[in-house]
């Protein structure tokens, strides 16, 4: 028997468009999300705004939903439920957070039940999980990938036209456990070497800023941030590369550890086109490209 011609058209078109051949997949947006203070608007809001611009552009080629929340159940069944209601049953959720060294990505595991148990170092003690008949892939946050190095490097060259009298130090918030924090700092070791390398810069520096950590382990880490800039500083230009996801967190309260030093601010990660291209690089290690 032949094919009707339609048949034949809409086969053709599934190998033509993405968004047809991808019927019954979704991406889940896992984000940490802030909240701004005193009902204004501002940096805090901007950092949910940048996901939301993310989630939308991807949402043109592959269903997109967005869960914010430090590992929030209520959060990601929502976001769930709303990708199962347009008609998705497989689901990469990617975790848009700088390291997956952290008890936040195990939990994110646990709830998506992926894993029987919470993370080690979490301080909880119980969390609901989610209910849901489709299938879930999780991929990892962003470590040490190339395309984040990349955008680092963009940040810290549109700050200087003398790379080669430039010392860089990148910082990162830093979980509390401190072989977690090892881990994140083998992972900014590797984007600093891109930097020094691709570059030029004269030298390059890595730390975390703990700034959930006990009072003690803070006030050690903002120390040696401040010496670290104070230092550079003597030889000449510095550059802090904030590695953190966007604007609207931390950033203020980094810039305020280095009151009194001379030193330039970089943008953060977000906005920038190369991290639409990361998530696509996690979708296609999930098997869901």
């Amino acid at each position: 028997m032949s094919i009707p011609s339609w048949l034949s058209a809409l086969v053709l078109l599934g190998c033509l468009l993405p968004g047809v051949a991808d019927a019954g997949r979704g991406l889940l947006l896992l984000a940490h999300g802030t909240h701004s203070h005193g009902g204004q608007d501002g940096a805090a809001s901007s950092w949910n705004r940048n996901v939301e611009t993310l989630a939308a552009e991807l949402d043109t080629e592959l269903p997109t939903e967005v869960a914010f929340g430090m590992a929030n159940p209520a959060s990601i069944q929502a976001a769930i439920d709303r990708l199962e209601r347009r008609g998705v049953r497989e689901i990469a959720a990617v975790p848009l957070f700088v390291s997956s060294h952290s008890p936040i990505i195990c939990n994110f595991r646990y709830i998506l039940r992926l894993s029987d148990r919470l993370a080690e170092t979490t301080s909880l003690r119980r969390l609901e999980q989610i209910q849901t008949s489709s299938r879930v892939a999780f991929t990892t946050a962003m470590d040490n990938h190339p395309l984040i190095g990349g955008i680092l490097l963009d940040r810290a060259r549109a700050l200087t036209q003398k790379p080669g009298t430039t010392h860089v130090v990148l910082i990162a918030h830093g979980p509390n456990d401190p072989g977690e924090n090892r881990q994140w700092l083998q992972n900014l070791e590797a984007h600093a070497a891109l930097l020094r390398k691709a570059g030029a810069f004269r030298s390059t520096s890595v730390l975390t800023h703990r700034n959930d950590a006990p009072p003690a382990v803070k006030s050690r880490a903002r120390a040696a941030f401040r010496q670290m800039v104070a230092e550079a500083g003597r030889a000449g230009e510095v550059i802090v590369l904030p590695v953190l996801l966007s604007a609207g967190g931390i950033e203020q309260e980094v810039k305020a550890d280095l009151e009194g030093l001379s030193f330039r601010f970089a943008a953060p990660l977000m906005p920038h086109p190369d991290i639409r291209r990361w998530v696509e690089a996690q979708l296609q290690a999930a098997g869901f490209r």
